[in-house]
């Protein structure tokens, strides 16, 4: 076991070893995650399934067998790769951990398949920006953190929509260039999904998904939100109605922002989350709707391809 005196010491890269993550390695994993984010981290709820994941990668670096980071690889669907879960010891800061694993990762996700791979980080994390940069990963979208209190009211003009209205939704998501802007995607737990009708026809099968009408013709789409389901997130205990995704015409924004508010009543929860792009205009019927920020940041979304077989170069020095 290393000590804490030895931490700052310097080792060269054979010294470390980048494998996967086994169960006995939970302890050493937890103890990271305790120092992160004032100890409020979402990773030891989700050890279990990252443990048991059978077509990503959960890995950790080992240094003199201690585990010092860890980092994941998820595949969300053919050819959507995420990145997530990238930790490092705080007493191990500065040694280039984090770049190891950032670069491990990517070759991973390239020897195993193609597509688009992609991670979010906050606006003020300077050390991830300058990863990104490195490794060739575009910044595609930011988003912005916006909550407000349930309405005990009557929905106005929202509704659930049912399987068969899949044509007409993926028809108007289509022509927004508010989901263009969003880069197709929404977002469950700090994690983007992209948008496809595969998946659009999952959450209404479930019921997940509801319209808003254009104007006085409710027979005509005027907006849409995604919601998340319940019961499976990763922060314990939150009361909010979480919606992955909204948009609606300009001019049926606001009004479709406050119904949100009515309908997370209605599901019985205080409150109402969503995380939209930054566009002004959304952003403007939002507030006028009553919700408001209670982190003044932004999350960045990065994109970059992947390509089977191409791999990326590990920049670090022994």
């Amino acid at each position: 076991m290393i000590q804490p005196s030895d931490a700052v010491r310097t080792f060269t890269r054979a010294e470390l070893r980048i494998r996967p993550a086994q169960p006995e390695d939970r302890l050493a994993i937890e103890a990271i995650a305790a120092q992160t984010w004032d100890g409020e981290d979402y990773l030891p709820r989700v050890i279990n399934q990252w443990l048991s994941d059978p077509s990503g990668g959960f890995y950790v670096a080992d240094l003199h067998d201690q585990v010092i980071g860890v980092a994941k690889l998820t595949r969300f669907d053919d050819g959507e790769w995420w990145m997530e879960g990238l930790r490092v010891d705080p007493a191990f800061h500065g040694q280039g951990i984090a770049r190891i694993l950032h670069h491990f990762v990517i070759n991973q996700a390239h020897w195993r398949g193609s597509g688009v791979l992609r991670f979010s980080t906050g606006s003020d994390n300077e050390a991830t920006f300058k990863l990104a940069r490195e490794s060739a990963f575009k910044l595609g979208a930011k988003f912005v953190h916006y909550f407000a209190g349930a309405l005990d009211e009557p929905l106005q003009g929202l509704r659930r929509l049912s399987f068969d209205d899949l044509p007409r939704v993926v028809d108007w998501l289509e022509g927004s260039e508010r989901f263009a802007l969003a880069q197709r995607s929404m977002e469950h737990d700090w994690t983007f999904h992209l948008i496809t009708p595969e998946k659009l026809g999952k959450r209404l099968a479930a019921g997940l998904v509801y319209g808003w009408p254009l104007g006085e013709d409710r027979a005509l789409l005027g907006g849409v939100a995604l919601l998340n389901p319940t019961g499976k997130e990763r922060f314990a205990g939150d009361p909010s109605l979480k919606i992955a995704y909204f948009d609606a015409a300009d001019s049926e924004l606001a009004a479709a922002a406050r119904d949100l508010r009515r309908l997370a009543t209605g599901l019985h929860h205080d409150t109402v989350e969503l995380k939209p792009v930054q566009q002004p205009t959304l952003i403007a019927a939002l507030e006028s709707a009553g919700y408001g920020q209670d982190w003044d940041g932004e999350l960045c979304l990065f994109a970059r391809d992947v390509i089977l077989t191409l791999r990326a170069q590990v920049q670090n020095e022994d």
